[in-house]
Order: structure tokens, then sequence, then C-alpha cells
């Protein structure tokens, strides 16, 4: 015969608890995993609200809405017309010069700005910062009613500007199509050169002062810091303002339509003011569509163009002891 050993309370036990732990490790591994996708949930879910869904209407509503200029065109029929739309292209040419003259200008005035105000100012530095970032948080409508009572042909402030200094000239600049878009893109870097000031500053103050101190002992002084110094320094604020000045680009509208809402005779229309008139103004919301789109694409080539331009770490640097 063979004996059978009953097992004791405590083998009872331990078993008990072997198999209590076999059955809990997969339940809270589970539970763990499931805590994790619902902290992503939200974001994910906002994800596809509000950017993957406005896309895919946005591209549903271009193949498949033909407004009365692209009846009986091909699916791609708004799309070719946007091409052939000679509107388009000048929209495309005034986006061009408004990012190359923005960007260019207000950078390069936003450091000036900042090496002046760090440098030369004590008692009047506050001053200064809050006068020439003020524009940056004052309302566009209220800008853009300044900025017309200023180019007003026949008693604004700038023709008496002009004319103290013999320069007579009566014409409206933002009525005349040759200086429309140039007059509206004088206005965004008015407005928005006192961030770029307030960036640099931030860089100045990051950058190290044992590096300014051994330049200075070097000789280095003047321009010769700024140009070979501190330029060098600030490169990733400069980065940062050619991202933030392309984004900034392709999102102008409201100073444009309130300026001249992309007149006259389309001189100053940019791809806000001509999507916001086909789409809602001319009741061509297919069109209005595919101009997104193409809007869209611009968008990401240049994100792909800094990108591999720029990398993709871009920051103002750390903090100077």
């Amino acid at each position: 015969m063979v004996a059978v050993r009953r097992p004791t309370r405590n083998g009872n036990t331990a078993a008990a608890r072997q198999r209590a732990t076999t059955r809990t490790v997969p339940t809270e591994g589970r539970w763990a995993r499931s805590r994790g996708l619902n902290y992503v949930l939200p974001a994910v879910a906002l994800f596809f609200l509000f950017v993957l869904y406005p896309v895919l209407w946005l591209v549903w509503t271009s193949l498949g809405t033909h407004d009365a200029a692209t009846v009986g065109h091909s699916l791609f029929g708004n799309y070719l017309a946007v091409l052939e739309d000679s509107v388009f292209w000048i929209a495309a040419r005034d986006m061009a010069y408004w990012a190359v003259l923005t960007i260019g200008i207000q950078t390069v005035l936003g450091g000036v700005l900042a090496y002046l105000i760090e440098t030369y100012t004590r008692r009047t530095r506050v001053v200064f910062r809050t006068v020439f970032f003020l524009p940056v948080v004052t309302s566009v409508s209220v800008i853009a009613v300044v900025w017309q009572q200023i180019y007003a042909p026949s008693y604004g402030p700038l023709q008496n500007l002009l004319g103290y200094v013999g320069i007579h000239y009566n014409g409206n600049l933002l009525g005349n199509p040759t200086t429309a878009i140039f007059a509206c893109i004088v206005v965004n870097i008015w407005e928005f050169t006192g961030f770029s000031m307030l960036l640099y500053m931030v860089g100045l103050y990051n950058v190290p002062r044992e590096l300014l101190d051994a330049a200075k002992m070097d000789g280095a002084s003047g321009w010769r810091l700024a140009r070979h110094v501190l330029a060098p320094l600030l490169s990733n604020v400069t980065k940062s303002l050619v991202l933030l000045g392309i984004i900034g680009t392709l999102q102008t509208f409201p100073l444009v339509y309130l300026l001249t809402n992309g007149g006259p005779d389309n001189a100053s229309q940019i791809f806000g003011t001509y999507i916001f008139t086909k789409a809602f103004v001319e009741n061509e919301p297919g069109y209005g569509a595919a101009l997104s789109f193409i809007t869209l694409l611009i968008a990401m080539i240049a994100t792909v163009i800094q990108l591999r331009v720029f990398g993709s770490r871009v920051g103002i640097g750390g903090r100077r002891e």
C-alpha cells in the first residue's frame, strides 16, 4: 500500500497564497495598463476631434463638393481650379513677401532692441520693455483702426511726418495695389517686434557671465561683441523665432482682413483671407476646402524643411548663474 500524506495546515495556507498571487498579478497588470491608457485617452480623443476629423472632412469636402466654377470637372477639379487661379498665385506671392520680410526684420529689430535695452539702460529698462512689448498684447482690432488712421491719405500722422522732411505723398498706402501688402507687413512688424525682443532678452539672460567677461577682456565690445559672441550664443533663439514666424505667417488672417480685406483688386490677398472669401462670402465650400488643404500641405512641407535644417531640438539655452 502507498501511504497518502495529507497536506498540513501550513501547507494549505502556502498553496492558497500562491494561487491567490497567481490570480492577482495578471489582474493588477491589466489594471495598470488600462490606467495608462486612460491617461492617454483624452489627448487621443482631442487629436481625433480637433485635428484628424477636420482634415478628413476637409479632404472629403474638397473632393466631393463641386462649386459652380468646377462643375463637370474630375475628382480633383477643385484642386485644378485652384492651381489655375491667378488670385491664388497672388496670395502665394504675398505670403512669400510676408514670411521673408516679417521674419527677417522682426528678428533683427528684436535682437537690436534687446541688446540696447539690456546693455545701456538701468532705471528705464522696465519702461522700454513695456513700451515695445505693448503692441503684442493689444487687440488686433484696435491696431487695425489706429493704423488705418495713421495711413490716412490726407490727414494721417504719417503724411504730416513725411511733410516735415520734405516728402509730399497724398496716396493711400492701403488703397494702392502696389503698396497695400507692404503697408500691412509694416503693421505686423510693429506689432510683433516686441515678442522677438522678449525672447532675445531671455536669451541674453541665459548667456553665461563668464563668457562675456572673457570676451571683453580679449577686446570684444560693441558690434564685435554682438556679432562674434552674442549672435552665435543666441542662435537657438533665432531658430525659434524663424519657426514661430513661419507658423504665424500661415496663420495670418485678422490683421489683413481688418486693414484691406485682401484688396484692392486682390493685391493684398493671403491664404487666410482668400479661403474665407471663397468658402463663406462667395459660398464655394469645395473650392475653399481645396485652398485650405493646399495651405496645410505647404505647412507640412515647411515643417519638414525646418526640422531638416534646424533639427528637432530648438530652445533658448540654459540659465545663467
